[in-house]
């Protein structure tokens, strides 16, 4: 029955303006939790993320596909630097914004994800930046053309993937959207000088979702040991 009425629930606000929209999907508490909790519900995730900050000294963090600011209140929380964050959905960004206004170091666009990362690490240049991708989507796959921009601009950063294949582990979910259009080792553009890394943590100690994801370190960051990683190139 609660699947079926939520059906129903975005069945009808789906014939709303965005805005309305939003201001509904506020008042529905589970919308807070979003794909289980930050980070799609995974806690070996989470922790990784913990152990990045604790690791590397961070001054800023950007993310690409805020969707309803779950995961973007956890970096916020967990960094405790200014968040840079980018929806594409008019009704997610308007939710997102509202969620978030209480946080002043959070600062929610709307628009491209492509061309917010030419922005932002232009802003931000010369700062060592966290940087999480979660815009692809369906149709929309930007993911290697923002790659190719932090690869051009971003002088030190720690890049996550999400939604990544992790090699040898199928446990862990990834996106695949046909031919040429996997997200796995091969879809990444040329990146040298940086280093690739996945999770340490099996899938089998994964909670939430299980989606995979891999993490790339910027040359002035790349083959350092990094606690919850496991290095499997340098570019």
């Amino acid at each position: 029955m609660t699947r079926v009425l939520e059906y129903a629930y975005q069945g009808a606000t789906r014939l709303l303006p965005p805005a309305i929209a939003a201001r509904l999907d506020l008042l529905r508490p589970s919308y807070r939790s979003s794909w289980g909790g930050p980070l799609n519900g995974q806690e070996q995730r989470q922790t990784l993320v913990r152990e990045l900050a604790r690791d590397i000294a961070v001054d800023v963090v950007f993310e690409t596909g805020t969707y309803r600011g779950t995961t973007t209140e956890f970096l916020s929380h967990v960094f405790g630097v200014h968040v840079e964050t980018v929806e594409g959905s008019r009704r997610f960004y308007t939710y997102s914004r509202l969620r978030l206004a209480p946080y002043p170091g959070v600062n929610v666009t709307f628009g491209d994800s492509r061309e917010f990362l030419r922005q932002v690490l232009e802003r931000y240049k010369e700062r060592t930046s966290f940087i999480y991708l979660d815009a692809h989507w369906e149709d929309d796959l930007p993911l290697r053309e923002e790659l190719c921009t932090i690869r051009d601009r971003a002088t030190a950063s720690v890049v996550m993937v999400d939604d990544f294949a992790v090699p040898c582990d199928p446990g862990y979910c990834y996106d695949d959207y046909g031919l040429g259009k996997a997200l796995v080792g091969d879809y990444l553009p040329a990146m040298p000088g940086w280093g690739l890394y996945y999770p340490s943590a099996p899938s089998s100690e994964e909670t939430g979702k299980k989606r995979g994801c891999c993490v790339l370190l910027s040359p002035s960051l790349a083959g350092r040991s990094v606690r919850g990683l496991r290095l499997e190139r340098v570019f």
